[in-house]
């Protein structure tokens, strides 16, 4: 097995810093983007670093999107040619009123597709929205490879990119489908704010297995 891929996570809410305790866990490299890279922050996970949104950017070979909506838009236009190419990870939820109405979707648009609009040259998927941030890292070391993280990515090799990271941390990954079709994991969608197993995940999408 080559190298693990260098992680960048940008935001230090508690998605943020669940999913950088849980690949650090693994071995991989991460550092966390924040606003203020001198103010440290409670529940880093040891070894994980905190530098600049931009330099996160620049380090990692995936992106993890884990910031409040109302941020999101500048900070892509921004961060837009440091993540060209790479596998972006969206993780972002418009929970707040106030994020809902920043984010500006079009019509029937999922946050997946929101977040590849603004950067269309990145390998946009989306992942770990639907999970409750308060059990993210429990459920995932405490009962390894039980739960299902249900994920979207609009190519194959990017979702089975995605699927390799999901199983590692200790979650089974569960492609719900393509951006368009990712509404299951987005604020109110069917798989919102809870805990499946595979089976169960499959039940709440309408789906045989």
């Amino acid at each position: 097995m080559g190298a693990l891929e260098k992680l960048a996570i940008l935001g230090t809410g508690p998605v943020g810093l669940g999913l950088a305790e849980l690949f650090s866990r693994q071995g991989h490299a991460v550092r966390i983007g924040t606003r203020d890279a001198s103010r440290r922050r409670a529940g880093l996970a040891p070894g994980v670093d905190l530098v600049s949104f931009r330099q996160a950017a620049d380090f990692g070979e995936v992106v993890v999107m884990a910031v409040r909506h109302a941020a999101s838009a500048a900070l892509l236009e921004r961060l837009e040619p440091a993540m060209r190419g790479k596998l972006v990870i969206d993780a972002d939820n418009a929970w707040f009123r106030q994020d809902f109405l920043a984010a500006k979707f079009q019509p029937g648009e999922t946050e997946g597709q929101w977040m590849a609009r603004h950067i269309p040259r990145s390998r946009v998927t989306r992942a770990f929205s639907h999970i409750d941030s308060d059990i993210l890292v429990p459920a995932a070391t405490q009962e390894p490879h039980h739960w299902a993280a249900g994920f979207a990515a609009d190519g194959d090799r990017d979702a089975g990119k995605l699927a390799e990271l999901i199983d590692r941390i200790g979650y089974v990954p569960f492609r719900v489908g393509t951006l368009a079709g990712s509404a299951p994991l987005d604020v109110g969608g069917a798989l919102w704010a809870q805990m499946f197993t595979p089976g169960q995940m499959a039940s709440a999408l309408g789906r045989v297995v």
